[in-house]
């Protein structure tokens, strides 16, 4: 989980996906992060916890990001949370509503 906390930190965005093995919709989810990694490429970091397995507590994400359902996708950028979702989108509405993080410029 430290590198999950190193990763957040980073310049690139961290998409973590929150999930369990016998949730259908995570199921679905899995496949929609698969074709929005293909589309984004190295624009964004996806990062997959299932959180019956991971001990969360040692980041404290159960208790600071208030995880209580599954699926649920935290967006971090530059070690800030920017976005987050509970439940199930298709791959272009998840885009839409990233890419204003993942596309983001700094101009200068």
């Amino acid at each position: 989980m430290e590198e999950i906390r190193n990763l957040i930190y980073g310049d690139r965005p961290v998409l973590i996906d929150f999930y369990t093995d016998d949730c259908g919709p995570c199921k679905l989810l899995n496949q929609v992060l698969d074709e929005l990694k293909a589309e984004v490429g190295d624009g964004i970091e996806i990062i997959r916890v299932d959180i019956d397995k991971e001990k969360l507590t040692t980041i404290n994400f159960d208790s600071t990001y208030q995880i209580m359902g599954t699926p649920t996708m935290l967006l971090f950028k530059e070690g800030k949370l920017v976005w987050r979702y509970s439940g199930v989108l298709f791959k272009d509405d998840l885009l839409d509503r990233i890419s204003p993080f993942v596309y983001e410029t700094n101009n200068v």
